[in-house]
């Protein structure tokens, strides 16, 4: 019956939810549950019997064109906000101009600290050091502000809003180009931030020039995150849109939309929950140490709270599922 039950949950897995498609859902596990015994009545085995009922299932199309749902409309939220493919592209256009310009902003941070090393080479050096070293870092300030309000835009136009079926699909196969460029980026980034590690032993056991071993530390290490920075934030960009019925800014606050998708009814008591539950492990944390003294071994409530915390919202979401199947 089980199997039954999840070729179904499939079929209609990217059929909007509405109170026709729900009904039109049960009524068909009802028929086919009830044909299912009819055959282990007439002495067919569970197998058998659950390919017969699979066989003889009609065209999923045939049911929603009963129903008046084209096969467009089926993969589209029914919500006017929902975020489609055009708005999709404008977010990831976004997301990788700001991928580039923060990894060039903390690689300009690195290479003014690679440069500021050399302030004790004699009086010309540290004049010239110093002011490459403020340039770079109004550089990197200059790339990242800006550029870090105009994402933070981004985000709040999309915010809590429904993705299409097609925006998802489109989300999942460019996360999917990507992971290999993904994988590549983040291999060498961490390779080279490892690498630059042996650059100061190196230059300072051999030749005694550890300030040059120190400036290069900084231009390898800020190299490598800057690949590792760049290729995440793409990343992440596609993966927001490929998770979630909603597209969700910060995970740890959803929006009420989104919520509630994920929650359905219990959805308030989860946003209550998610508001006050590490507040009050803070107070907990002070006033137990506080009044019992117990300083030295009180840390342990946030090793507690955490998993304790992602059990209870965990558990909302298998609720809700249960409550849908």
């Amino acid at each position: 019956m089980k199997t039954i039950k999840n070729y179904l949950d499939s079929l209609f897995l990217n059929v909007p939810k509405t109170p026709e498609t729900e009904k039109a859902k049960e009524d068909l596990l009802s028929n086919m549950e009830d044909h299912y015994y009819e055959l282990i009545n007439e002495g067919k085995s569970e197998q058998e019997a659950i390919g017969t009922v699979i066989s003889e299932f009609g065209s999923i199309d045939e049911l929603l064109a009963e129903l008046e749902l084209d096969k467009e409309q089926r993969k589209d939220n029914e919500f006017l906000d929902a975020i489609g493919l055009e708005e999709a592209f404008e977010f990831w256009a976004t997301v990788r101009r700001f991928a580039l310009v923060v990894s060039l902003g903390i690689l300009s941070f690195c290479f003014a600290l690679s440069g500021v090393v050399f302030a004790n080479y004699g009086s010309i050096i540290s004049v010239l050091a110093v002011i490459f070293f403020f340039v770079l870092v109004a550089i990197g300030v200059g790339l990242i502000v800006p550029n870090g309000m105009k994402y933070s835009k981004a985000f709040e136009l999309l915010e809590d809003r429904p993705l299409t079926q097609r925006t998802r699909t489109k989300a999942s196969e460019k996360l999917k180009d990507y992971e290999k460029s993904f994988r590549y980026g983040l291999t060498v980034g961490i390779g080279l931030c490892i690498l630059a590690i042996p650059c100061i032993i190196f230059f300072d056991e051999l030749f005694g020039l550890t300030i040059l071993g120190t400036s290069l530390f900084f231009s390898i290490a800020g190299i490598g995150i800057f690949l590792i920075v760049y290729t995440s934030i793409i990343y992440d960009g596609f993966k927001k849109m490929t998770e979630n019925n909603y597209f969700i800014s910060d995970e740890d606050e959803p929006g009420p939309r989104a919520t509630k998708d994920t929650y359905g009814e219990n959805a308030p008591f989860f946003n209550f929950f998610r508001r006050i539950y590490w507040p009050a492990i803070v107070v907990i944390y002070f006033l137990g140490s506080s009044i019992m003294g117990a300083w030295s071994y009180s840390w342990l409530i946030f090793v507690l709270a955490g998993p304790i915390y992602s059990f209870i919202m965990e558990r909302g979401q298998n609720d809700k599922e249960d409550e849908e199947q």
